[in-house]
């Protein structure tokens, strides 16, 4: 006698989200935004301790022995911008962005799970605009000189983590909407206003 798995179904009206397994497309997706999430935390992880060292250098040379090198404030900026971008990218990958969605909890799941796609196009739209005027900004500082790193260079921060971010809410809208056509309700993300 041979056991079959049973099959799985759209859940009834009162089932709680996530109770089936989720659409395969759902696993592809979610492991591209895994890959990238851990390239966004070694990338944050190397900016860091750049920024520790590059700050510690700095702090030892001007005030133990009088060095008032201009680089490290060069190298400090910038590190700052790619640590910021590398979190914020961080964070959309996590699905730990601000939100202020106490209205949205009102709201039943599966209009939730739409409003939250809905709100995912807006994000991409801005994140767009911000990827094109990073990119004018770096072309505008393309000029400008520099000692250890170029601004063109560096500024890429802003365009790369704009994409980054697009990109993260591009796939949880896609994994949102393959849960939807196969008639199933996401489980809820584990951001902060989920608790």
């Amino acid at each position: 006698m041979s056991k079959e798995p049973p099959k799985t179904s759209s859940p009834p009206s009162g089932a709680s989200p996530g109770d089936d397994a989720p659409p395969n497309l759902v696993g592809a997706l979610q492991g591209v935004d895994g890959a990238i999430g851990i390239a966004e935390h070694a990338f944050v992880a190397l900016a860091l301790v750049g920024l520790i060292c590059v700050g510690t250098y700095q702090f030892t040379a001007s005030r133990l022995f009088g060095l008032n090198d201009t680089w490290p404030f060069e190298a400090l900026r910038y590190l700052v911008f790619f640590c910021a971008m590398g979190g914020a990218a961080l964070s959309a990958q996590k699905g730990r962005m601000i939100s202020m969605d106490f209205i949205a909890r009102k709201l039943p799941p599966k209009a939730r799970v739409i409003l939250r796609i809905i709100v995912a196009g807006f994000v991409i739209f801005a994140c767009v605009l911000l990827y094109k005027g990073g990119m004018h900004v770096r072309a505008a500082a393309a000029g400008e000189e520099y000692e250890v790193l170029s601004p063109s260079l560096a500024l890429l921060a802003l365009p790369l983590g704009a994409a980054l971010i697009g990109l993260h809410y591009l796939l949880h809208a896609l994994c949102d909407a393959a849960y939807l056509a196969a008639g199933l309700i996401p489980p809820e993300e584990e951001g902060p206003a989920a608790h």
